[in-house]
């Protein structure tokens, strides 16, 4: 299984790229393991939001079957 990850900040997207599992969009994010898992299957938990800052991106994970995946 794949995991494509689109990031984007008001309609702009600054990161599009595949990846072959959840540890390296943790390790390439610098996020923890837990908070992808959390963004991955929609449950964002409200201490990752912060009113504070008025640009905030939104991060998209999708799972891509292998069969699906075109290089």
């Amino acid at each position: 299984m794949f995991f494509q990850v689109v990031i984007t900040l008001n309609d702009t997207i600054i990161h599009n790229q595949t990846y072959s599992s959840m540890k390296d969009i943790a390790n390439n994010l610098s996020m923890t393991y837990q908070q992808v898992a959390d963004i991955s299957c929609g449950r964002v938990m409200p201490k990752y939001i912060s009113n504070n800052f008025p640009f905030q991106p939104k991060i998209n994970i999708n799972k891509i079957k292998k069969e699906n995946y075109i290089v």
